[in-house]
């Protein structure tokens, strides 16, 4: 029994160096994973687009980008200096790799404050170590760090820490990471203002609630309706207000429409794929995340936004949107943990560390058991391994004059970040609208994006239009050049 207690009271240390071997080994297999998933040309344009926006930052054009419709500067789409805060890293190591191992390391930090939370409130290295498992194995966290790049990422890492600090009641660092998660996309302001109003319930000093309130309210109104605005070119606001269109042209229309027609607004909130999102981004937290509704209050911006649009894929755990739910679960699960430990009624009945340690396997277990649900993207892409094709693209690319525009089709695009002027085929609403007028050349993965009707479209277009004369074909790509 005595040779039991050591290893339950063993020294901080010793787990600590135990978490950072799982968060190398995870940095490891992830960084493994986001290389197959590139050669396996599973990451589409945005990837490509974010390259293209940090390489022209490090190159002295800052935020430049050639690939939207409606700006010629990335920050008219999107208020995002964590891009010209990678530049100078990407400087040195001008590779698409940079990104995505950046991503990866970034996501895997995570892991460190979830682990201190569980620790101190849990009173259990134990439980920390499990609780920090436990994230790295989540599935929507995996989708997302393999999700090519996405600034959200780096944003929920920065919540994390900042939940952390807030607990322990330590002003400095708390604000640091919050103002360092406002550094990533415009809409992670309105999760700002409610850390500070989840301080306020918690009693803390008034500087905990208040600056985050100011600060979120503030950058959010001038990113949103002044700067972003100010950086387009062919005019209109917030382009992703277009999301929420169908309930109304302009904010004020859409909270009228959200007060006076709710259940209008229900219907779309909850369709059954909406309710299948939800339960697989809270599912392996439950029930001990419903006990901290409270910290649950976090998740309604992230939730707002997601389960009001019209757009599938942002309630899609494989894609990015929900990224800002993640941190939220995980931290409601282990403070409900922490809630049922102290209620005597339940204490008087099992010893505090058996259950604690229980609720914590509890969740390691929905954890894993959720991969078998919805699928492991690890475990896919090292299964399937790269693509010759890989190879084939880069080529083309390659004999491509670098500053000749190029239009280029969804697949195509992660490999073609490193130009000034890459276009999106085919046309589209809101990227390039007028690819076949400003490209020289267009390439397209015909095999991967070809049953697309508008690329269909686009590349009859192409094999009929006397402007064009194909210069390649092989391995599913075409090449056009203009005449």
């Amino acid at each position: 029994m005595q040779g039991t207690n050591r290893i339950w009271q063993s020294s901080d240390k010793w787990f600590k160096l135990a978490l950072a071997c799982l968060m190398l080994a995870w940095i490891v297999v992830l960084s493994g994973a986001a290389w197959l998933k590139l050669n396996a040309l599973g990451m589409g344009f945005d990837l490509g687009m974010y390259e293209q926006v940090i390489w022209n930052t490090a190159h002295g054009r800052a935020f430049a980008t050639s690939a939207f419709r409606y700006t010629t500067n990335h920050i008219g789409a999107d208020l995002i200096v964590l891009e010209a805060i990678l530049a100078p890293l990407y400087a040195l190591i001008p590779a698409t790799m940079t990104l995505l191992v950046a991503q990866v390391v970034t996501v895997a930090v995570g892991a460190l404050p979830l682990y201190l939370l569980a620790r101190d409130r849990l009173q259990s290295n134990w439980a920390g170590l499990g609780a920090a498992l436990g994230y790295l194995l989540y599935a929507p966290l995996l989708y997302l760090t393999l999700n090519e790049f996405q600034p959200r990422a780096f944003a929920l890492v920065c919540t994390l820490f900042a939940l952390y600090y807030l607990d322990k009641s330590r002003f400095r660092p708390y604000i640091l990471f919050l103002l360092i998660s406002l550094l990533t996309r415009s809409d992670v302001a309105l999760l700002v203002i409610t850390v500070g109003m989840l301080a306020f319930i918690w009693r803390k000093p008034w500087k905990f609630s208040l600056a985050p309130i100011v600060m979120g309210a503030v950058w959010f109104v001038l990113a949103v309706f002044v700067i972003v605005p100010r950086f387009q070119t062919s005019g209109g606001g917030f382009i992703y207000f277009e999301t929420y269109g169908w309930l109304g042209k302009t904010p004020l229309e859409m909270l009228t429409t959200l007060v006076t027609k709710p259940l209008y607004v229900l219907q779309t909130v909850f369709s059954p794929q909406k309710i299948e999102f939800l339960a697989q981004v809270f599912g392996p937290t439950l029930p001990f995340a419903l006990l901290r509704p409270d910290v649950l209050l976090l998740a309604a911006p992230t939730l707002a936004l997601n389960l009001l649009s019209q757009y599938n894929v942002q309630s899609n755990i494989t894609r990015q949107y929900a990224a800002m739910l993640y941190p939220v679960a995980y931290a409601a699960a282990v403070l409900g943990i922490a809630w049922l430990a102290k209620q005597k009624w339940l204490t008087t009945r099992i010893a505090r560390a058996h259950f604690v340690h229980g609720a914590v396997a509890w969740l390691l277990v929905l954890t894993v058991a959720e991969s078998f649900v919805v699928g492991n993207p690890v475990v896919s892409q090292y299964r399937h391994g790269p693509s010759p094709r890989a190879n084939t693209v880069r080529a083309l690319i390659a004999s491509v004059p670098a500053d000749a525009g190029l239009g280029i089709s969804n697949h195509v695009g992660p490999f073609a970040g490193q130009r000034e002027g890459f276009y999106f085929f085919p046309p589209h609403e809101y990227y390039t609208h007028n690819t076949f007028e400003v490209s020289q050349y267009i390439l397209v993965d015909a095999q991967a994006d070809g049953n697309t009707p508008s690329v269909r479209e686009g590349l009859r277009r192409l094999q009929n239009d006397a402007a064009w004369e194909l210069m390649a074909q092989r391995d599913g790509y075409v090449l056009y050049r203009k005449k």
